[in-house]
């Protein structure tokens, strides 16, 4: 099941120049019953898009593993929106260097189960 976000327009986060970002996004949900949660959460769930959006810089987006960092920072907020807590891999990271045998445990928690399965971009303006 698809469920398509109105279009997203942000101030990006470049100090050197006034950048823009127009982004369009449809989370892809394994239940349909979850598209109804998703519709109930859409305000908080709108405000995590766009502040994580508006963290990014022009030049981090332009890339193909920017856009893929933020796809994966999307569905992670859409999930906190909802009520799920959710790390954030750089937290992680962080944690398996200082404590290397937590490793494992540290990677059960990432493949938690998350409300939406894939997010895809259906439309992506930098300007």
């Amino acid at each position: 099941t698809f469920v398509p976000l109105d279009p997203f327009t942000v101030n990006l986060a470049d100090r050197n120049a006034e950048r823009y970002a127009q982004v369009g996004i449809t989370l892809e949900i394994e239940d349909a019953k979850v598209a109804d949660q998703l519709k109930a959460y859409m305000p908080a769930i709108r405000n995590n898009i766009l502040l994580a959006l508006a963290d990014k810089t022009a030049e981090q987006l332009m890339e193909r593993d920017g856009k893929t960092k933020l796809a994966d920072q999307v569905r992670r907020e859409t999930a906190r929106a909802m009520g799920y807590e959710v790390e954030d891999p750089e937290e992680e990271d962080a944690d398996t260097e200082a404590k290397p045998t937590t490793k494992k445990k540290k990677k059960k928690k990432v493949e938690q189960v998350l409300p939406v399965t894939a997010v895809h971009f259906s439309n992506f303006i930098i300007q």
